[in-house]
């Protein structure tokens, strides 16, 4: 249902080694359909207002983007030791959380992405989270 990609993909055709903040992803063709269909109904935005405006959620939600920002500093020291500095700055930067969204303990909350949250909550109970937990609440009513 979801796979983990690289933290660091070397691009052949660009010569380029590009850093990736988005760890896992969905591989689900009837799940990923089923999700942009929530997204195409304005989800994104209605999930973002819930926790914009549930302190516990925001904070438990800044606390999981926290939580990769150290999944990705190990695995960074563990795998990839020797990859240029400029992506390990990208992915070592702070302030760019889950999926490369910046500035996430800023209000309103961003969402960016459904499949991004539901393939976070599906890869395990660490990064288990409300948006894909609403969103597979969603697609089984």
């Amino acid at each position: 249902m979801i796979i983990e990609q690289p933290l660091i993909i070397y691009s052949r055709k660009n010569k380029a080694y590009i850093p990736n903040p988005n760890r896992f992803w969905l591989v689900d063709k009837k799940l990923d359909k089923a999700i942009s269909s929530l997204e195409a109904q304005g989800y994104i935005k209605k999930i973002s207002e819930i926790i914009t405006n549930n302190e516990l959620l925001f904070n438990e939600l800044v606390n999981l983007h926290k939580k990769e920002v150290e999944v990705r500093k190990k695995l960074l020291e563990e795998k990839y030791n020797d990859a240029p500095e400029f992506v390990k700055k990208r992915l070592l930067d702070e302030k760019v959380g889950i999926g490369g969204i910046e500035n996430f303990w800023k209000k309103p909350f961003k969402v960016k992405c459904l499949h991004l949250w539901t393939a976070y909550h599906l890869s395990g109970k660490k990064f288990e989270n409300f948006i894909g937990y609403y969103v597979l609440k969603l697609l089984h009513t």
